[in-house]
C-alpha cells in the first residue's frame, strides 16, 4: 500500500511538473516529445506514442517514446481515420480512453507495433495481465470538440492493464496535450498571420502612417481632392461587419449639402458594382459611364443631387480589396471645370484600391489584436490554472513524502498513524483528480450532454440518505422535505447528483456540532427548486462574489480548516448552466447559508 500510494503521488508531481513545462513551449515538436516522454515514464509504460489527425484526415504517427525499435517501426505511419473510427467502435470505453483487447481488433486494422522480446512481469494468465496485442488509446480533442489526434501507450512497466489511478493520470495527460498542442497552434497561427500581414502591406504613405480607417479616409481627403481637382469630395468607408465599427466619413465640398439617405444607397451599391467590374462611374448633365451599370431612377437622382450642389458631373470610384469592396470616393466638378480624363480615372481607381488595401490591413490588425489579447489571456488563464493545481497537490505530496521519509528513516516508529497520513492525503489527490475531470468535462459546452427525465425528488432523497450518517456523527440534524407529484427535470442524472451531493456536503461540512441542514425539492412556477438550508458559518458577500471560482474556498479562518478542493461550487455551477438553470446563495457570516437549485420542468 505504501509503494503504491508513493507511486501514485510521484506521477501526479511529475504530471504536474510537466505540464508546467509544456505550457511554456511554443514548438509542437517539442511538446510532442515532452508528452510522450512524460506518458511513458509518469503512467508507467515502456512505449508511449502521438499521432496527430492530418488535413486529409489520416492519423500520423508524430513522436514515440521508450523503444528504439517502436520508433524505427512506427514514426510517420499513418492509419486511416476509417481504421481508427472501427478501433473505436469495438473498444471498451475507461472513461475517455479507448482500450481494445488483443485479438479483438476489427478486420482490416493496420498491424501495430508487437515488442519480440518483452515479458511480462505480471504472472502468466492474470486476469489483468497485459497482452502485448493489447491496445490503449487516449484521444485529445481541441476547443470545438475535434479530434486533435491519440495519445497511445504499450508495454506496462507492471505488467498489468492500468488501474483507475493510473487511467485517470492519461486522460488528464490526454486532456491536457490537446489544450498544449491546440495553444502552440494558435500562437503559431498568430504568428504566422502577423508575419504575413506586415509582408503584405504595400499601402500608400498616408494608410502607413495611420492605420484606422478613419483616419485613413480623413486626412486621404485633402490629397485625393487636389489630385482628381474635385470641387466636391465625399469619402466612405463602410462599416465591417465583423465589429462595431461605424462607417467612416469625410466630406470636403465648396458648397455645404446634405447627402440624401438614397443617393448613399445607390453610391454603395454602384460602388460594389464598379469594383467587380474594375472601373469608375461617371454621371455629368449630358452622359454617363458604364451606361449599362445605371438605371434610369438613380441617374435621375444623382443628376437632381449635382444640381443642388452646384455641380456638373460625378466620378465614383470604388475603394476596395481582393474580391471585398469597403467603400469609394466621390468627386465632383463644377460647371466650368473639365471632363473626367482617362488618366483621372485609373488615379482614382489606383487611389481606391490603395485606401482598400488600407482599410482591409487596418481591420486585419484590429483582429489580430483582439485575437492576441484573447490568446493572452488563454495563457495567463492557463498558467493560472496550472500554478493552482500545483499549490493544491504541493501541501498534500509534502505530506506524504514526511512520512514516507519518517517510515523509511524510523521502521520501528508510528507505522499505523503515517500510514494513516498517507492514506488520507493520497484520497485528497484523488478527490482533486476527479474533481479537475470532472470539472474539464462539464466546461465543455460542445460536449454533449445525456437527455433524460430526471427526479430531482428522489435522486435528492438518496442523498441526503448517503449524508445521514454523516450528519449522525457530527451530531448534526438533517432533514428532508418533498413536494408530491413533482415534475421531472431534462438532463444528466449523474450530474444533477454530482451537484446535490455537493451542496449538501457542504452544509453538512460548515454546519457545526448542534446544529441543523433542512433539503427541500419543490416546485416554483415552472421550475423546479432544490434548496440546501444549514446555520452554519455562513459567508461573506466580498466571498459570494468569488464563490463559483476555482479552487476558491474563501476567507473565513473556521471555513479554511474544512478540508475540500475548492472545485465543488465551479462544477455545481457549471452543471446548472448545461441544464439551462442557474445556483442561488443568501448568506450572512453567522447566521447560515441558504443555497437554491433552480432548473427548468420538464
Amino acid at each position: 500500500m505504501r509503494d503504491g500510494a508513493v507511486r501514485e503521488v510521484l506521477a501526479l508531481r511529475r504530471l504536474t511538473e510537466l505540464m508546467n513545462r509544456v505550457s511554456a513551449q511554443d514548438d509542437l515538436s517539442i511538446v510532442f516529445d515532452m508528452v510522450v516522454d512524460g506518458a511513458a515514464d509518469v503512467v508507467g509504460f515502456k512505449v508511449a506514442a502521438i499521432s496527430l489527425v492530418t488535413p486529409s484526415g489520416d492519423v500520423e504517427v508524430v513522436a514515440v517514446a521508450g523503444d528504439d525499435d517502436a520508433r524505427a517501426e512506427l514514426l510517420g505511419r499513418r492509419t486511416p481515420r476509417a481504421s481508427l473510427e472501427a478501433e473505436f467502435a469495438v473498444a471498451e470505453r475507461w472513461g475517455s480512453l479507448r482500450f481494445v483487447p488483443a485479438g479483438e481488433l476489427p478486420d482490416g486494422s493496420a498491424e501495430g507495433w508487437v515488442s519480440s522480446d518483452w515479458t511480462a512481469p505480471a504472472p502468466v494468465g492474470a486476469l489483468d495481465a497485459w497482452n502485448p496485442e493489447d491496445t490503449l488509446i487516449a484521444p485529445f480533442f481541441d476547443a470545438v470538440g475535434e479530434l486533435l489526434g491519440i495519445l497511445s501507450v504499450d508495454l506496462p512497466l507492471s505488467g498489468c492493464r492500468p488501474d483507475l489511478t493510473q487511467r485517470a493520470v492519461l486522460e488528464l495527460f490526454a486532456n491536457q496535450t490537446g489544450i498544449a498542442i491546440s495553444a502552440a497552434r494558435q500562437r503559431h497561427a498568430l504568428s504566422e498571420r502577423v508575419r504575413l500581414a506586415e509582408a503584405v502591406q504595400t499601402v500608400a504613405r498616408i494608410a502607413q502612417e495611420d492605420l484606422d480607417p478613419a483616419r485613413v479616409v480623413d486626412v486621404a481627403a485633402v490629397p485625393i481632392s487636389a489630385g482628381l481637382a474635385a470641387a466636391g469630395l465625399w469619402l466612405r468607408a463602410f462599416a465591417g461587419e465583423d465589429d462595431d465599427e461605424r462607417e467612416s466619413v469625410s466630406a470636403r465640398s465648396g458648397r455645404p449639402v446634405r447627402t440624401p439617405v438614397t443617393l448613399v444607397a445607390i453610391a454603395r451599391e454602384m460602388a460594389a458594382s464598379c469594383w467587380r467590374a474594375g472601373v469608375v462611374a461617371v454621371v455629368g448633365t449630358d452622359h454617363v459611364e458604364p451606361v449599362s451599370m445605371w438605371a434610369g431612377d438613380d441617374v435621375a437622382r444623382v443628376r437632381t443631387f449635382l444640381t443642388d450642389a452646384g455641380a456638373r458631373s460625378l466620378l465614383l470610384a470604388p475603394m476596395g480589396s481582393g474580391s471585398s469592396c469597403f467603400g469609394y470616393i466621390a468627386c465632383t466638378r463644377g460647371p466650368g471645370d473639365p471632363d473626367w480624363t482617362d488618366a483621372e480615372a485609373q488615379a482614382a481607381l489606383e487611389m481606391g484600391r490603395d485606401l482598400g488595401r488600407a482599410i482591409r490591413n487596418a481591420r486585419l490588425y484590429a483582429v489580430e489584436r483582439r485575437v492576441a489579447v484573447e490568446l493572452r489571456e488563454a495563457d495567463r488563464n492557463k498558467t493560472q490554472l496550472f500554478s493552482t493545481v500545483s499549490h493544491e497537490l504541493k501541501n498534500p505530496l509534502a505530506s506524504i513524502v514526511g512520512h514516507v521519509e519518517l517510515l523509511r528513516h524510523e521502521p520501528d516508529g508510528n507505522r499505523d498513524w503515517s500510514l494513516g497520513v498517507i492514506e488520507r492525503n493520497t484520497e485528497r489527490l484523488q478527490r482533486l483528480v476527479d474533481d479537475l475531470l470532472t470539472l474539464s468535462r462539464v466546461s465543455d459546452p460542445d460536449r454533449p450532454m445525456p437527455e433524460a427525465d430526471v427526479d430531482l425528488g428522489e435522486v435528492s432523497r438518496d442523498v441526503v440518505d448517503m449524508f445521514r450518517p454523516r450528519a449522525d456523527t457530527q451530531r448534526i440534524r438533517l432533514t428532508f422535505d418533498l413536494q408530491d407529484r413533482l415534475p421531472p427535470v431534462r438532463g444528466s442524472a449523474g450530474d444533477l447528483e454530482r451537484v446535490v451531493q455537493n451542496l449538501v456536503s457542504n452544509a453538512v461540512k460548515f454546519t457545526p456540532a448542534g446544529g441543523k441542514v433542512a433539503v427541500s425539492v419543490g416546485r416554483r412556477r415552472d421550475r423546479v427548486v432544490l434548496e440546501c438550508t444549514d446555520d452554519g458559518f455562513g459567508i461573506s458577500h466580498e466571498d459570494q462574489a468569488r464563490l463559483f471560482t476555482e479552487f476558491f474556498r474563501g476567507t473565513n479562518p473556521e471555513t479554511l480548516q474544512v478540508p475540500g478542493t475548492g472545485l465543488g461550487l465551479s462544477i455545481a455551477q457549471r452543471v446548472a448552466a448545461r441544464h439551462g438553470g442557474r445556483i442561488d446563495i443568501d448568506s450572512e457570516p453567522g447566521r447560515g447559508t441558504s443555497v437554491r437549485l433552480l432548473l427548468p420542468a420538464h
